[in-house]
């Protein structure tokens, strides 16, 4: 560039193209010069250092990020995905599929896998490789069903892919994961065939689990679901006057923002494997990403039930911020 002239229509130039989306024609007009010009001026820029171009490869890990949450939870191996973006939908599968990718590698042949329902673990499945050559693998449902119709919540035919992809043997459970009473539960839990799948939770090698958001009736007023959208401060400050406020599950039984499983009618209902159970399994992956997954994550992760943790850069940096701010510090 000749001119401090030239050199600021370099920068304008490559603003509008770079920060405001304008087409090398549309800029071109505004200018008036030719389309080719205009090529020839954003080149330039990059040449000069107006421009640099960082490309985050959604495929790595971030590794500081993922040390400092293993250090702050006690995890065995976390994964961070370096990727930025509002399409939460495409957040997930990116994350589930870099899941998917490290389950690969360390799940074995003449195993067995134990699968919850959810967004987070259809797409694991989804994602996962069919050229992995493993082979005689279990794979187990973790929770009976569930009454939504979604697609990622009709957990036996979740469980029947992704056992077609391991060469396995998939296991099926014919009851609803919340049933009406305890003597519903006491009845369907001294059956033969659920007497046969407690046996299998008891030898898991291996379970994936997605980790469910704090229901957004459960307070009433749906304050806490809400704020944390909005005002995680204000959210912060409501769970350090509530504490044992349910903010999450896994397998669809809550904990507290404490780690705490909770002993609530829910809970108490439920087919599907417990928190003794899930401390029984040799390696627990869990997937969450998302503002809304950020208070769940940290109370699931407080439960120690979990070994292995996959999440976002937005999602890990804002657990790291929660967990040691000073409105958690009472409730650690």
């Amino acid at each position: 560039m000749d001119t401090i002239t030239d050199f600021q229509k370099m920068v304008q130039i490559a603003k509008m193209y770079y920060n405001e989306g304008y087409t090398q024609e549309k800029i071109a007009k505004e200018f008036s010069i030719a389309r080719s010009a205009v090529s020839v001026l954003l080149a330039e820029a990059r040449n000069v250092g107006i421009v640099t171009i960082h490309i985050k490869d959604a495929f790595t890990n971030d590794e500081q990020l993922a040390d400092a949450l293993e250090e702050r939870f006690g995890l065995d191996k976390c994964i961070v995905v370096p990727i930025n973006t509002g399409n939460s939908d495409l957040l997930l599968k990116i994350v589930a599929s870099q899941a998917a990718l490290f389950a690969s590698k360390i799940i074995f042949s003449h195993s067995s896998v134990g699968m919850a329902w959810g967004s987070a673990c259809y797409q694991f499945m989804s994602a996962f490789p069919e050229d992995t050559g493993l082979y005689n693998i279990s794979v187990v449902p973790l929770i009976g069903g569930s009454p939504l119709l979604s697609q990622e919540f009709q957990l036996n035919e979740s469980v029947k892919g992704f056992a077609e992809k391991l060469g396995g043997t998939p296991v099926s459970i014919h009851f609803p994961g919340l049933v009406p009473s305890l003597d519903d539960k006491k009845r369907i839990m001294e059956t033969t065939y659920m007497q046969s799948i407690i046996e299998k939770w008891k030898s898991l090698d291996f379970a994936v689990l997605g980790i469910g958001r704090c229901p957004e009736n459960y307070t009433g007023d749906n304050y806490l679901y809400d704020q944390v959208a909005y005002d995680m401060n204000r959210a912060l400050e409501f769970l350090d006057r509530h504490p044992n406020n349910v903010i999450g599950d896994l397998c669809g039984r809550r904990f507290n923002i404490k780690g705490e499983v909770l002993r609530c009618e829910h809970n108490k209902r439920l087919i599907g494997i417990d928190e003794f159970g899930l401390m029984n399994v040799k390696r627990v992956l869990a997937i969450a990403c998302g503002v809304h997954k950020v208070l769940p994550a940290i109370g699931a992760l407080r439960t120690k039930l979990i070994h292995n943790f996959i999440t976002d850069e937005n999602t890990a940096k804002q657990m790291l911020q929660v967990a040691d701010s000073e409105n958690l510090l009472k409730i650690k």
